[in-house]
């Protein structure tokens, strides 16, 4: 530990290397910060100094996760940027002012002696507070740059920009800052990482706050920089004295950045401008990104729909996602344009014409409406600030008094007033009560065993008889493995009405008094959670008889949720390990074995018959868990699709293509990945489904264009689908003759019908 130097054994083409590993060496790569000509150094470490600094960040934030202050927010599980923001959006008034305060690098200048500090004040002892010493000790980097290298330097300072554990041991020298600011009421303070914001409706209050914030960061060996630190406010500057951090004054500002989203927001649009400035700002970031997707989708050589789907929502919604606590503040006719932006990009992903309906192509590629999507990610945002309410405690309490019909509203801005009154109307539209959180962190880190999981070797491709013979051998082989083991199967269900259930079945072992029978579970609980509670039902059945066993699930998500970081239901998963560390009390050997579902395994199908029956089951008050965030967000998401229904349902009557499409939504459809004609073979498919009209032809325009002319043919006024399926003489011979244009499009969906098409007639692809 004290060397902080390890070797490691390699064979590379037969022959074993020694490789050195420095503990407290890094290679810096200066990677450009946007908008300005300075770069931000990035340590890049080994991989196996990765896994060490993996190690201690489990065991520190188990030890420190109930002991720092509530005021810190990044790096940290479940606070994000958001809770910064709506904090900040709900606490603006007309006497506001707001303290935007910068460290001059605070990464690079941390001090690593008042980190080690706090953490002996913390109780950190032993070897895991001398392994943090070793790690922020005698540190050396070189950087590369240009494809040189410099001589390496020792660095006294500063924990490594891009290290594992860097930004929690940040947040350590965060907390004992604030740790020393006095309390004074009326005022906070939020920290993400360096970027930090105090809030404040007296000059005098914020005046002594950032005294001793300057007394706080000096002692901590931070350094402010006040030409980049702001204090915004509404009121007029000179009816407001001058605020000084130290011996400097910090300028005042009527809007600012923070963490990307702008600070001031008016609801209404300013006069004479057709489009709000923030979603202006906003569509020109969105532009910007979306050149590379037009790139990407060209009919030639393009990527395939499912691709470019995720590509735009990975790449492009993203931005829009982060801003939702801004732009759920703004009216539906002021988010408009991103919504007609969302539409061309449906068009651009989908090759489709101008006049393809606008609610197919939402459900042909499973979107929300974008302004609806903003309103259900501040909706969720809610819940989960409901749910836990420490993480926005003002927020949470000013929607719990603001819920109540009779309340007097809060006196904020017009955007945050505009906020929380959209947030509690989705909320009380939607009857959602939220239960508070009940903390459970599970085990110790160092005492959750290896979950003991193993795999059926098979593919979908491959036949149902030899799925079911992989099954049974890999099962008689893992149960030969475990001495004197019973067999348990296990299975979830949820039903298209939200019924749940989950069962437990055993060929192996006695029934329970009452024989064999599911449990019925919280309504609208996800199918992961589901296989989760069966999980537990069977270990649970285990440990009271003492008995070692093999658990069978048909689940992958629910075996491969035991052993993740970041698992959908952690509350059960907690449960489930802790049943596992007491088996190992017991020596017990429990072992987990995933089959493919309904390929003729007798026990397997017996127990996924007892859950779907369980659903049907009355739910005893007793077992009436809470409801779990993915229940909700569920909810949330599906009452924002109730748009896509309605403006469906009001177009069918008079809309062809509506009609069309009907006829396929119920045959789901997979756009192929591979292959040379890919992206064409998806455009024709996608245009099949959608039911293409040409403009002219929706239109019914006198005069017709030239190149309406079918392209194979030749025939006048002849480029739409009906002519192509049903009329045209060349491509008589390669479609059936059927009875409708449906029909027709169902023949061609077929992939290597349209592909032998698509190979002799490439000019149907214009279809």
């Amino acid at each position: 530990m004290d060397n902080r130097s390890y070797v490691v054994e390699q064979v590379v083409d037969g022959v074993k290397l020694n490789t050195f590993i420095s503990w407290t060496k890094s290679l810096i790569v200066p990677v450009p910060k946007p908008g300005t000509d300075k770069f931000r150094p990035i340590s890049l470490t080994s991989c196996f100094c990765k896994v060490l600094e993996r190690i201690l960040l489990n065991r520190l934030m188990y030890r420190l996760q109930d002991k720092l202050s509530s005021r810190l927010y990044g790096f940290l599980p479940q606070r994000s940027t958001h809770h910064c923001l709506l904090e900040l959006y709900t606490r603006l008034s007309s006497t506001s002012l707001v303290a935007f305060i910068d460290l001059k690098s605070a990464f690079d200048i941390a001090n690593p002696d008042v980190i080690l500090d706090q953490l002996v004040d913390f109780g950190v002892s032993g070897n895991l507070l001398r392994w943090i010493r070793g790690y922020l000790s005698n540190r050396s980097s070189y950087v590369l740059f240009k494809g040189a290298c410099s001589t390496p330097k020792c660095f006294g300072l500063g924990t490594p920009q891009g290290g594992v554990l860097s930004p929690f041991l940040f947040n350590i020298l965060m907390h004992r800052l604030i740790s020393q600011l006095p309390d004074i009421p009326g005022t906070t303070i939020t920290c993400y990482a360096d970027d930090i914001c105090i809030h404040s409706n007296s000059p005098e209050d914020l005046q002594c706050l950032l005294h001793s914030f300057y007394e706080s960061t000096s002692s901590c060996g931070l350094i402010i920089s006040p030409e980049k630190s702001r204090i915004f406010s509404l009121q007029n500057p000179r009816t407001l004295p001058e605020f000084l951090v130290g011996p400097s004054i910090i300028p005042f500002c009527t809007q600012y950045l923070y963490l990307g989203a702008p600070v001031r927001v008016l609801p209404t649009m300013p006069a004479r401008q057709r489009v709000h400035p923030i979603v202006q700002e906003l569509l020109t970031r969105l532009q910007r990104r979306l050149e590379p997707l037009r790139w990407l989708t060209n009919n030639a050589a393009g990527v395939s729909i499912p691709v470019a789907r995720n590509i735009y929502t990975a790449f492009i919604r993203s931005v829009v996602d982060y801003l939702s606590p801004t732009l759920s503040q703004l009216s539906k006719t002021a988010l408009e344009p991103l919504e007609k932006f969302q539409n061309k990009v449906m068009r651009c992903i989908l090759g489709c014409p101008m006049s393809t309906r606008i609610a197919n192509m939402q459900q042909e590629l499973h979107l929300l409406p974008l302004v609806e999507r903003i309103y259900a990610n501040v909706t969720f945002f809610t819940v989960k600030c409901l749910h836990s309410s420490s993480l926005a405690p003002h927020y949470a309490d000013l929607i719990n008094v603001s819920l109540d019909p009779n309340a007097r509203p809060p006196q904020l801005r017009p955007g945050g007033c505009a906020l929380i009154r959209n947030v509690c109307r989705d909320l009380r539209r939607l009857d959602i009560n939220v239960p508070q959180e009940e903390v459970d962190h599970g085990p110790p880190p160092w005492q959750i065993p290896p979950v003991e999981v193993s795999y059926t070797p098979t593919c979908r491709r491959d036949l149902p008889c030899q799925q079911k013979q992989l099954a049974l051998e890999a099962i008689n082989k893992v149960r030969s493995s475990i001495p004197a083991s019973h067999t348990l199967y296990v299975d979830g269900s949820l039903q298209v009405d939200g019924a749940a259930g989950c069962a437990v079945f055993s060929p192996t072992m006695e029934p329970p008094y009452g024989g064999w029978t599911g449990r019925r579970l919280q309504d609208w609980s996800s199918s992961t959670s589901c296989e989760l509670h069966g999980l537990l039902d069977a270990v649970s059945l285990l440990l009271r008889t003492r008995s070692n066993g093999l658990v069978i699930c048909d689940s992958q998500s629910a075996l491969r949720a035991l052993s993740s970081p970041k698992p959908e239901a952690r509350s059960l998963v907690n449960r489930i390990v802790r049943h596992l560390v007491t088996a190992i009390g017991h020596a017990l050997v429990i072992h987990f074995l995933w089959i493919p579902s309904h390929v003729g395994v007798t026990a397997n199908d017996d127990v996924d018959r007892l859950a779907k029956a369980a659903c049907r089951l009355a739910l005893p008050a007793a077992d009436a868990s809470p409801a779990t965030l993915s229940h909700y967000k569920r909810r949330i998401r599906a009452s924002a699709r109730l748009s896509i229904t309605r403006r469906r349902s009001a177009e069918r009557p008079a809309s062809v293509s509506i009609q069309h499409y009907d006829y396929f939504a119920s045959h789901p459809y997979k756009y192929r990945r591979r292959g040379l004609l890919v992206r064409r073979h998806n455009v024709v498919a996608a245009r099949l489904r959608l039911g293409y009209r040409p403009v002219w032809q929706v239109g019914e325009t006198e005069d017709v264009p030239q190149y309406t002319s079918c392209k194979l043919c030749d025939a006048h006024n002849a480029n739409h689908l009906q002519h192509y399926c049903l009329e045209c003489p060349e491509v008589a011979d390669l479609i059936s003759k059927r009875d409708s244009v449906s029909d027709v499009c169902k023949y061609l969906l077929a992939e290597d019908n349209l592909d032998v098409i698509l190979l002799q007639y490439p000019y149907f692809g214009g279809c």
